[in-house]
């Protein structure tokens, strides 16, 4: 991230430093060439360097765009662009009297933009070798090939201007990169301050969380040990099925809980998605809460198709689960639940829609729009987690979660599936609506 922020700095004011370097080097250029044919040099070794110059510009402005469609470009862009001024600082220099040139101290001096923006890098051992061996081959060249010296009062004006421009060039370019890098290093700390609160607050909420699950397991336990005494002194009383009962409940409520709990302290474990029929995993969740649904004496309608996608089925059950718990919950004896699964029809992509809707008590809107948030229930004694699971896991299979509630009529819950699961990565995916759906009156 570091990198990449760094880089976009850099972008940000990319077209402003290549025009610098045109303003700077038109100058310079234009002082050279006059002081080269202020010296009588041959005609051909003056306009070379003005030629290989503007050439360098134009390549230069032609890097930029191609960085601007792929900001990942750019550490191959500034390879590419110090490659040409390197070739074009030698070609220079080799025209210009070669060992015995003006512009030959801009080498050495140009040779610190990779180290500073690579740093310890390949990189930079790469262009750092390949300047010694341009610079060696110049050095190897005949005497002939190099040109004429210049006179003393030439070379000296002329090593002026030219290490002037280069310092120029070098002092802004790492001034743009330490600019980028301060930057780059508080966008970091910022966020690594953000993930260290998310954490903490994360933990908080763990630790709350725990002493709620103990004062809640607390009462339950309280209770199964005291029956478990009245049973144990009087095993064939008449009581003892009605007593057993109420230990039976008080253990599911304990199991309840705990799973609610556990849930919410790993909820963006990886998922393990395989092929699986989600007809078949809403029937298995349907089936763990069905002894709940006959004791509390609610109308099941089930409606479900063979729909095929990829997820992960254990993760897939527990959100349904959760959901179909508040709906069994919300529910009044004498009241209906609905339960469809079918191929989603939107999008035409595959993928998977479920169901879930109550003739129960519904939800006021403005409890609707705190829905999913941690720690908020309607319920007496509830958590509030089971919706924030629920949500989690469908967020993580790239679905979205939708209620929709009607205080007169019940509530709807809309699960959308995609065929394969979206890649990693937990999005806000709860939208809610005060409205109910036709399908969601009775």
């Amino acid at each position: 991230m570091w990198r990449g922020t760094r880089n976009d700095v850099i972008m940000a004011t990319g077209r402003q430093n290549v025009a610098f370097a045109a303003a700077c080097g038109l100058v310079s250029m234009g002082l050279i060439v006059a002081i080269l044919v202020h010296a009588g040099y041959p005609t051909w070794r003056v306009v070379t360097p003005f030629a290989a110059w503007a050439t360098l510009i134009g390549a230069q402005f032609s890097v930029l765009r191609w960085v601007d469609r792929d900001r990942t470009r750019l550490d191959r862009a500034v390879y590419l662009m110090h490659g040409l001024a390197q070739a074009y600082l030698v070609a220079t220099v080799a025209v210009t009297g070669g060992l015995r040139s003006p512009m030959l101290p801009s080498l050495g001096t140009a040779s610190v933009i990779p180290v500073v923006f690579f740093g310890a890098q390949a990189a930079t051992r790469w262009l750092t070798a390949s300047i010694v061996i341009l610079f060696s081959l110049v050095a190897l060249m005949p005497t002939s090939w190099l040109g004429p010296v210049l006179p003393h009062d030439h070379f000296v004006a002329a090593a002026i201007v030219s290490f002037g421009w280069t310092i120029a060039i070098v002092t802004n370019f790492i001034s743009r990169v330490l600019a980028a890098t301060q930057t780059a290093t508080f966008a970091v700390e910022v966020l690594n301050e953000e993930r260290v609160a998310a954490a903490a607050e994360h933990a908080e909420r763990l630790q709350s969380v725990g002493a709620k699950v103990a004062h809640e397991l607390k009462n339950p336990l309280a209770s199964i040990k005291g029956l478990v005494q009245l049973v144990s002194r009087s095993a064939d009383g008449p009581r003892t099925p009605e007593r057993l009962d109420v230990m039976q409940a008080e253990v599911a409520r304990m199991e309840a809980i705990l799973a609610e709990y556990l849930s919410f302290s790993r909820p963006l474990e990886d998922l393990r998605p395989q092929p699986v029929d989600l007809a078949e995993v809403a029937g298995s969740a349907l089936a763990a809460v069905s002894g709940r649904v006959e004791s509390g004496r609610i109308t099941l309608h089930v409606d479900t198709r063979a729909t095929l996608i990829e997820a992960d089925p254990r993760r897939l059950k527990e959100a349904l689960l959760n959901v179909l718990t508040n709906a069994v919950e919300a529910t009044p004896a004498g009241g209906t639940i609905r339960v469809s699964a079918r191929p989603d029809p939107v999008g035409g992509a595959g993928g998977g829609v479920v169901e879930i809707m109550d003739s129960g008590r519904g939800i006021k809107p403005d409890d609707l729009a705190r829905l999913g948030t941690s720690y908020f229930t309607t319920r007496d004694g509830g958590t509030g987690l089971g919706v924030v699971l629920a949500q989690t896991v469908i967020a993580q299979h790239g679905g979205t979660l939708h209620y929709a509630s009607d205080p007169e009529h019940g509530t709807a819950v809309t699960i959308r599936l995609p065929a394969r699961p979206a890649p990693a990565g937990v999005h806000d995916v709860l939208t809610t609506s005060a409205s109910p759906p036709p399908q969601a009156t009775a």
